[in-house]
């Protein structure tokens, strides 16, 4: 009986999978304030939905929309640190136009409200 060899699927990313991740995440870090979808996003990048999906996820080990949630709050949370930037301004350099949505997401993220963040930060 002749055995025909398995297939594995290889778990290694090619550099242009690197490259496609690290370039997408760039374009939303630099875009914030915008809003995208994973089709728009998709076709910036001159892919299909579900294999920018799939690449992200392999790179960056989490969604795309979560990663850059993450990074958006991190970034607000240094300008809460560093600057006295008005809350609501910094919300809206991360694409937030209402408070309640970005307090949420920020709360989501690092555990406290901006309001909250920024206290305890400046009494450290």
């Amino acid at each position: 009986m002749k055995q025909t060899p398995s297939l594995h699927r290889t778990t290694e990313l090619t550099t242009a999978e690197q490259q496609l991740a690290e370039n997408t995440f760039s374009f939303c870090m630099e875009h914030k304030q915008e809003h995208f979808t994973i089709s728009f996003l998709a076709a910036h990048m001159g892919v299909s939905p579900t294999k920018l999906k799939q690449v992200y996820r392999r790179v960056y080990g989490t969604s795309l929309f979560a990663h850059i949630r993450r990074e958006k709050m991190l970034f607000a949370a240094h300008e809460l640190a560093d600057t006295n930037t008005k809350i609501i301004d910094i919300a809206e350099a991360c694409g937030y136009d209402n408070a309640s949505k970005f307090s949420a997401a920020f709360r989501s993220v690092l555990g406290c409200t901006p309001t909250e963040y920024r206290r305890r930060v400046r009494l450290e």
